[in-house]
């Protein structure tokens, strides 16, 4: 059902070439992640009582300087 619904099945293992090879499916547009909501890094806890609500689909990211695109969570 997955194959039909056009899903792939990410391991998560570790290794060195491990982060160079998800870039490389991102780039080729293989890999698609949803975040739900960015938090600048000052934003730490809202980020973390975020994620400890259970709720929603994706993922909950920091980002470490500069300013985030669109300019708040």
């Amino acid at each position: 059902m997955a194959a039909d619904l056009g899903c792939q099945w990410i391991t998560s293992d570790r290794s060195p070439e491990r982060p160079g090879e998800l870039l490389g499916m991102c780039a080729q547009g293989d890999l698609h992640v949803t975040i739900r909501a960015a938090y600048p890094l000052e934003d730490v806890a809202d980020a973390h009582r975020n994620v400890e609500t259970g709720h929603g689909r994706g993922k909950v990211a920091l980002h470490i300087g500069g300013t985030l695109q669109g300019g708040e969570a």
